[in-house]
């Protein structure tokens, strides 16, 4: 279901204040525990920025990736998936938006170590934290500048046993499908293009008249079947709807002395492709698999000294039909761009079909071209000792932890090629051999399978830390600090990486006088083998101080005011990607055919490949934040709000520098970006009687712009870069379509091809009378958005629950370009949009044209980067919805149960936006990509 977007700017700001999971979106009471770097602090005593839900609030979300699981939920986090192949798909994080031309990820910490959270069953998640000041991440030095993203698994609770189970199965179906055109219609319009380029047509009138009659099933005789085939080959590989399951097991209870949490989960998700499973006895579908486990046990060996071991383990197979580097990409760019006439899927010999210029035959890529195989197993183990030392001071604790990674993977490609068989020779006719059978043109050729490729690798992380902790109160004045060195290196083996190692200290001092005036010093001191000897340590300080203005005299015990905080905070931090490894080093190569002398002989020398840098430094992120929480109304109102701005310099970039130099000039730290913003989130719950609700929502706002970037000033001031987005998008305004002749004549001079009427016409921004790339200016921002909300509702009565969530993203353009968009691109296909053409043989279709006229061969014009084919990317989703009923705690106890609960969800379920050509979630070359997926699950929840 689609719609315009203009609706989304007022729909959303109208329901602003809405979050599914009602309970784990509103900001937390004053004396929640929030999780910061290397601890816990009380929601009332933190003075940095943070964001956190509980892990009730992704648990039951169908789809796969924890990742995707957070979009809408946290303020300040940016959330886009990418696509939704089964294993793979991963979505872009950013916290508060984008601030560099290299890396923009956030480091990621689950229990405090740096891992992924998708080696997470959602199941084990307590809690998923975002810190995005200076003041949460200065501790992580070198690679705080983008933010942290903190995840904590659950643990064992003191009481009896308790064992849960959650099983759930669904059904997946894309949310865009092609709209192709039949074999009719793409003769039709092939033809068309063929007269606008000046050329003959190809099809006759007799071909027409077959291919309509195959668009109706209709056949002369049963050659004509292979001869005029009409195949949407979407439709023929592609099944509407696929199939997941999951199920997790956990297990939690234990003593004052000892305490556990266990968990199982399996995952199972099946590909989209129609394969054809009696062809083979190995699967070639693009499936995945999944099987993780995890054990958490606390120790308290005596009053003073405990320890906690964490072990988890996860194997995963993924699937794929051929090679798994390009599986997805070319099995639907030829889905996606093979006419539908090419050729028959089987010659009426059984030959696969195909012709030397589509050699591509979508059933040979699924089934014989071999297969992959994926297969992924890693360990992680964590070993933490607390150790009070009461008896030097009170409030003096000792912690170390200690955790190693091991991660085996293995990807084995069993590989074979296919034949294609043309029924039609060179002059478009049928031959048959003496013995009457059809003379075929063969392209390919037919390989037996491969013995098998195997790529395995390997990788081991250490990561140490050492920690002396204090936290004592004098009267009024509460203290609070730690101290810390950590070391983390990460070790790979044959696949050429080279070894990387990270060393520092951090620490915090936080004070409070009289419970409400809040200050806190926060530091990192850490240094990376990457950077040059000498200048490999860089210090991150942080300064926050806070006010809780609830408890002074003249709001305490305030009926409408229950809790108020006001913030800020100033830091810096830092960004080690510099682009490659040992990027400082004066570089060699090897060079011949170096000519000297009267004979012009050639000798083998040495070239210089890159200079030698003394300045090369990690990127340094000065950040502001200012901020408030409120709790009012009986605490029905919970509310939080954070304005930041930052200031990212020392970028590693290439300046504009002449070719006299004659090299390529390396990356110097010249790039400066500023990134400020806004992000919020608002929560009502009450009460009418039995039923229970909540409206809660959150926004996030981060807006970029350059600078400096090194950039030579440009002939016209209104081509310059700096002083623009990161992924500012430059192109010519396109103001129509040519309607005639003497419009072109009338018109600035377009020197990108021959223009005709029905081409796109540009405006003349320079006066000039000529349209060339000196009329080329700013068009937007592409890539990810600046605005990202979040909203919805939470209700409940009795045993029925309910729980929706809207997603919107805005500000943000996507250039359409490709096989999706583009008629006959890379001789491809068309499709239903292609129908409203300018045609020039059709008058009545000149002034309503939606498309430039169609061509095959001067397409130079009208394919330009361009406002015609720029569209707001603005997206609005219906992303989650989940209903549920709780058996009553009688009828549950008759079948041996503490909790029955069954529950129906969907994902991805409506979705508004300007196009239905494709998700513009899903940023793909060309946007070819396997599709992302609306999901309907059913499942069941017991504890006993």
């Amino acid at each position: 279901m689609r719609a315009s977007i203009g609706v989304i700017g007022c729909l959303c700001l109208s329901l602003t204040g809405f979050a599914a999971h009602v309970a784990d979106t509103t900001t937390v009471p004053e004396d929640t525990i929030i999780r910061v770097f290397n601890g816990q602090q009380r929601k009332h005593d933190v003075s940095g920025a943070f964001s956190q839900i509980n892990g009730r609030a992704v648990e039951n979300n169908p789809v796969i990736n924890n990742e995707n699981r957070t979009q809408g939920l946290l303020p300040g986090l940016f959330v886009m998936q990418n696509n939704g192949e089964p294993g793979d798909e991963g979505a872009s994080l950013l916290v508060r938006g984008k601030r560099t031309f290299r890396s923009n990820a956030p480091v990621v910490l689950v229990d405090g170590v740096e891992r992924s959270m998708d080696l997470l069953d959602p199941n084990e998640i307590a809690s998923i934290t975002v810190l995005k000041d200076a003041a949460a991440t200065a501790q992580y030095g070198l690679r705080g500048g983008n933010g942290i993203i903190l995840v904590t698994t659950k643990r064992g609770q003191e009481g009896e046993i308790k064992i849960s189970f959650n099983a759930r199965a669904g059904m997946k179906t894309p949310t865009t499908t092609p709209k192709l055109l039949n074999s009719f219609q793409y003769a039709t319009l092939y033809n068309e293009a063929l007269t606008n380029d000046g050329a003959s047509p190809r099809y006759s009138a007799e071909d027409l008249d077959k291919y309509e009659k195959a668009s109706r099933g209709i056949y002369e005789n049963e050659l004509d079947r292979y001869l005029y085939p009409d195949i949407n080959w979407y439709d023929e590989y592609v099944n509407k709807s696929t199939w997941q399951q999951r199920y997790s097991l956990n297990i939690n209870g234990g003593n004052k002395n000892a305490r556990y949490f266990i968990s199982a989960g399996y995952t199972s998700n099946s590909g989209l492709y129609k394969v054809d499973k009696a062809a083979n006895t190995y699967n070639t579908n693009a499936d995945f698999n999944l099987i993780t486990l995890r054990s958490n046990v606390d120790i308290n060996v005596n009053k003073r000294f405990s320890l906690a071991l964490d072990i988890a383990g996860r194997q995963e197979q993924r699937t794929y039909p051929g090679s798994r580097t390009d599986a997805s990409l070319r099995v639907f760019r030829a889905l996606y761009k093979t006419p539908p006439n090419a050729f028959p899927v089987f010659t009426p010999d059984g030959y696969l079909g195909g012709t030397k210029d589509y050699k591509d035959n979508p059933y040979g890529l699924l089934n014989n071209q071999g297969y992959s195989l994926y297969y992924v197993r890693s360990m992680f183990a964590t070993l933490r000792a607390k150790h009070d030392l009461d008896f030097i001071t009170k409030g003096l604790v000792l912690k170390g932890n200690a955790s190693f990674d091991s991660w085996y993977d293995q990807n084995t490609n069993r590989s074979k090629s296919f034949k294609v068989y043309d029924l039609r020779q060179s002059n478009g006719e049928v031959e048959y051999l003496p013995d009457g059978s059809i003379r075929y043109v063969e392209t390919g050729s037919n390989t037996q399978m491969s013995s098998g490729v195997e790529y395995p690798s390997t990788q081991r992380i250490f990561t140490g830390d050492l920690s002396l902790n204090y936290d004592r109160t004098f009267g009024r004045h509460a203290v609070t600090a730690y101290a810390a060195v950590m070391q983390r290196i990460i070790s790979s083996e044959n696949n050429g990486n080279i070894p990387r190692a990270y060393l520092g200290t951090n620490g915090r001092v936080s004070y409070a006088f009289n419970n409400r005036y809040l200050a806190e010093f926060n530091f990192g001191y850490q240094g990376s083998e990457q950077l040059l000897p000498g200048h490999k340590f860089g210090f991150f300080p942080a300064v926050s101080v806070g006010w809780v203005v609830s408890d002074e005299d003249f709001l305490k015990d305030n009926q409408w005011v229950n809790f108020l905080k006001l913030r800020a905070s100033h830091g810096i931090t830092g960004n080690d990607d510099l682009g490659g490894y040992f990027i400082w080093y004066q570089k060699y190569q090897g060079a011949g055919g170096v000519n000297f002398g009267w004979t012009s002989l050639g000798y083998t020398g040495w070239n210089e490949t890159a200079f030698a840098l003394n300045n090369v430094t990690w990127e340094k992120v000065k950040k502001t934040n200012v901020g408030l929480d409120a709790a009012l109304i009986k605490n029905k109102v919970n509310l939080s709000f954070d304005w930041f701005y930052e200031k990212n310099s020392d970028i590693m970039i290439q300046p504009a520098l002449p070719n006299i130099m004659g090299i390529r000039f390396p990356d110097f730290p010249i790039g400066v970006i500023e990134n400020k913003g806004f992000d919020a989130m608002i929560g009502y719950t009450d009460r009418i009687g039995k039923l229970e609700f909540t409206l809660s929502g959150v926004v996030s706002h981060a807006k970029n712009k350059v600078l400096n970037r090194g950039e030579e000033k440009p002939r016209y001031d209104y081509q310059t870069r700096t002083g623009r987005p990161l992924d500012a998008i430059y192109g010519l305004e396109a103001i129509g379509l040519f309607q005639d002749q003497d419009e072109i004549d009338a018109s600035p001079r377009q020197t990108f091809g021959v223009v005709q009427p029905g081409d796109i016409k540009y405006r003349d921004q320079n006066g000039d009378s000529v349209i060339d790339a000196y009329d080329e200016v700013f068009l937007g921002q592409g890539n990810m958005p600046t605005l990202q909300y979040g909203a919805g509702l939470g209700l409940k009565y009795g045993g029925i629950d309910l729980n929706v969530l809207f997603t919107a993203s805005r500000g943000t353009m996507q250039n359409m370009t490709g096989e999706a968009v583009w008629e006959f691109h890379d001789n491809g296909t068309v499709r239903e949009h292609h129908l409203g053409r300018f045609n020039p043989e059709d008058p009545n279709s000149w002034a309503g044209a939606t498309y430039p006229r169609l061509s095959l061969a001067n397409k130079a014009n009208n394919q330009r980067t361009s406002t015609y084919w720029l569209k707001d990317a603005n997206i609005l989703r219906l992303r989650t919805l989940e209903i549920g009923y709780t058996f009553p705690e009688t009828l549950a106890a008759k079948i041996r149960m503490d909790k029955v609960r069954i529950y129906a969800s969907g994902y991805n379920l409506f979705t508004w936006s300007s196009t239905d050509l494709m998700d513009l979630e899903a940023r793909s070359s060309h946007y070819v990509t396997y599709p992302i997926q609306r999901i309907i699950n059913g499942g069941i929840q017991v504890t006993f």
